[in-house]
């Protein structure tokens, strides 16, 4: 593909909102370049959880990627069950690094270029005629992206005003029996009572686990211990070969006064500082942050002031609110963790149910903070003290 003089947009970065970006932009006719630091493919460090309502926002399938099918999801505390649901997946299993080429490469199909083993070094010019300096060479592009994660180059090099907090989550790929992936193919557990102020999962793929711990407060080295003794009380240790293991940081707790975009640009996915402060997910903000800038791009990039001022307006009511009440709901669940595990053992059932119904887009955060935090739902918590929970 050859190389325009001028690109519309730059995107910088190639993790599932650079990528989902650059097709939806290509794809309307926008001349879209893609910059990825590393060599594609590349290992990303991730559980590979992808929701249902994060599966819902991409406009095309990825049955080919699919490693397994969480049919049933387990919540449990101090390894015990306390909800399960079992029916259609919830979440599937997905390596990052063939995810995210899968996406790229959806981009490059529509019309996208891409460059990879390029590194964005900074940002020169007014908006609209806008100079970047990449390891390979200058740019030129009327407006970039960036899709670069967290403590994003893009968003320090538009000086947009970003603050948040991070947690450290370790995660690691685990070689098992066959035997043992056997009993854990086709369910994702998550155990509370693991970690304070955090938790663990066991995810499967098709030829191993993924298992990981993330705790809020908790200084990363701290982490190495839990999840060591996660392993050993899972059966994890003998005839387990782990075959990478990494530290990840989890952009959790948003700035209020935050800004996501200015007239030459603007910051998607993990660039916002965005995540499920509960889970540490962050794939489907990433992927509704990137429908939104293509959609803001698309119809107002000829005033780039307005465009900016809509994007950050849209991304402040539709994604910062929703964290935030997640954030809310993860201050309340890990800072209180004897308490909450309490809570989880007893009424682990009920808010096990609607908090799936989050991962299944079928309940927002704001409306399970509503029914945790208001009197009628703390009522009905209260009289499902004698309810059954659904064991499995």
């Amino acid at each position: 593909m050859r190389n325009h003089p001028r690109y519309d947009v730059v995107i910088v970065g190639t993790g599932p909102a650079g990528s989902l970006l650059a097709h939806d932009l290509a794809g309307h006719g926008l001349a879209v370049l893609l910059l990825e630091k590393k060599r594609l493919p590349r290992y990303k460090t991730c559980g590979g959880g992808l929701t249902r309502r994060a599966a819902a926002l991409l406009p095309f399938a990825i049955d080919d990627i699919i490693e397994d099918q969480a049919r049933t999801v387990r919540l449990r505390v101090h390894y015990q069950t306390v909800y399960a649901q079992t029916g259609q997946p919830a979440v599937q299993l997905v390596m990052r690094d063939r995810f995210d080429h899968h996406l790229v490469k959806k981009a490059v199909a529509a019309g996208a270029e891409l460059r990879d083993q390029t590194r964005f070094l900074s940002l020169a010019g007014p908006p609209g005629n806008l100079t970047l300096k990449t390891s390979n060479g200058p740019v030129r592009a009327g407006m970039i992206a960036g899709a670069d994660g967290v403590h994003s180059r893009v968003a320090r090099a538009l000086g947009l005003p970003l603050h948040y907090g991070v947690m450290p989550a370790l995660e690691a790929e685990l070689a098992v029996p066959g035997t043992v992936l056997e009993r854990w193919a086709g369910s994702i557990c998550f155990d509370f009572g693991v970690i304070p102020g955090g938790y663990a999962w066991l995810f499967p793929k098709q030829q191993h686990l993924s298992a990981g711990i993330l705790a809020r407060g908790r200084p990363a080295r701290q982490l190495m211990p839990y999840f060591k003794q996660y392993l050993k009380k899972n059966g994890l240790v003998r005839g387990t070969v782990i075959q990478s293991m990494r530290l990840h940081p989890i952009p959790c707790r948003p700035g209020r006064r935050n800004r996501y975009a200015e007239r030459r640009g603007l910051v998607v996915g993990d660039a916002t500082g965005l995540g499920d402060a509960v889970t540490g997910e962050g794939i489907y903000y990433a992927l509704q942050s990137a429908r939104i800038a293509a959609r803001v791009i698309q119809n107002h990039a000829h005033d780039r002031r307005f465009c900016a001022n809509r994007y950050d307006q849209i991304i402040r009511n539709e994604i910062a609110a929703e964290a935030l009440r997640a954030d809310r709901l993860a201050r309340i669940l890990y800072g209180f963790p004897s308490l909450s595990n309490r809570i989880l053992k007893r009424h682990g059932d009920k808010i096990g149910a609607q908090h799936i119904a989050v991962y299944l887009g079928e309940m927002s955060y704001r409306q399970l903070y509503r029914y945790v935090l208001s009197p009628r739902g703390f009522a009905y918590l209260l009289r499902s003290r004698r309810s059954k929970s659904r064991l499995f």
